[in-house]
């Protein structure tokens, strides 16, 4: 008896979304990462990235029937304009195969699953220069009917929690200076503030972006960072020292769970697991991990 058909690797075409978009939909709370660069806005078509500046890659069994049976995706990995990959192996073999087509691509950064970004990084022969680890989380539709059946969290006198507009870009802006400085900077990279303002103006555009405010000042926040078909995968969520432990960030993060909710999608979000209020907070929302997460620098 002969064994599995061998895997290939090839660069996607237009003709492919339809397969690449049910991959990913399949398992979207751990591939919104993926489907979200693709989509310029929450639930609509995927578009290809441009092939001078990005790609990409899928990984298929060669079916014995082509002209009969539809292809059935096993991996893919998008090679971003950004520079960043995000990869999905297939379950076993194929890396072989792809490590011929890395070379083609020069990745500042790759994200994903842990053990697919490990892969990737065997793969392409690239030590990184930087690692962070994650825990991934999730919240199943049960643990949403449970919640929406408990008050939510008024928080202190006084609070306001508001989605934010692209007028709030100022007030925001120091909030989000001090998230990437505290959470996203790692040893190899410096702070750019015009950067930063750039990415926070993006966010406001394409993302849910919710803040707190006391006293007429943004005192911490909430917000999407990528906006899958049906999957929103929440970050960004920060609170000022001075204003911690008071219930901001439960407030903030039942607001931005409502607006999702009730749109009819689900949350997902990363977190670092030596943040162990974060983590409590979030199992107390209804989230449960499902997978390591993992980001890998290869140049500041």
């Amino acid at each position: 008896m002969s064994g599995p058909a061998p895997i290939r690797w090839r660069r996607a075409v237009g003709a492919d979304l339809r397969a690449l978009e049910l991959f990913l939909r399949s398992d979207e709370e751990k591939r919104v990462g993926f489907s979200g660069r693709l989509i310029h806005e929450a639930g609509a078509s995927l578009k290809l990235p441009s092939p001078l500046r990005g790609a990409v890659w899928l990984a298929a069994r060669a079916s014995p029937e082509p002209r009969l049976e539809p292809v059935s995706l096993v991996g893919a990995v998008l090679c971003h304009s950004t520079r960043l990959v995000f990869p999905i192996f297939p379950d076993a073999d194929g890396d072989r195969d792809f490590a011929l087509l890395a070379s083609s691509f020069s990745p500042a950064s790759a994200i994903g699953l842990a053990s697919d970004v490990e892969r990737y990084r065997a793969a392409s022969r690239r030590e990184p220069l930087a690692t962070v680890a994650y825990r991934l989380m999730s919240r199943s539709s049960e643990a949403w009917e449970a919640a929406t059946q408990r008050p939510a969290a008024a928080g202190p006198q006084g609070l306001v929690v508001r989605r934010a507009r692209g007028s709030d870009l100022a007030a925001l802006l120091p909030l989000q200076e001090a998230y990437e400085i505290e959470e996203v900077l790692t040893p190899i990279h410096r702070f750019n503030g015009s950067a930063c303002k750039a990415s926070l103006a993006r966010s406001l555009d394409r993302q849910l972006v919710y803040l707190a405010e006391e006293g007429g000042t943004a005192v911490a926040k909430a917000a999407t960072n990528a906006r899958g078909f049906a999957v929103d995968q929440i970050g960004g969520v920060y609170t000022l020292p001075s204003r911690r432990g008071r219930g901001l960030a439960r407030a903030l993060m039942e607001a931005i769970l409502d607006d999702i909710g009730s749109q009819g999608r689900r949350p997902a979000l990363f977190v670092k697991p030596e943040n162990v209020a974060a983590i409590a907070l979030y199992r107390g929302l209804g989230f449960e991990e499902i997978g390591d997460f993992r980001a890998d620098y290869f140049e500041a």
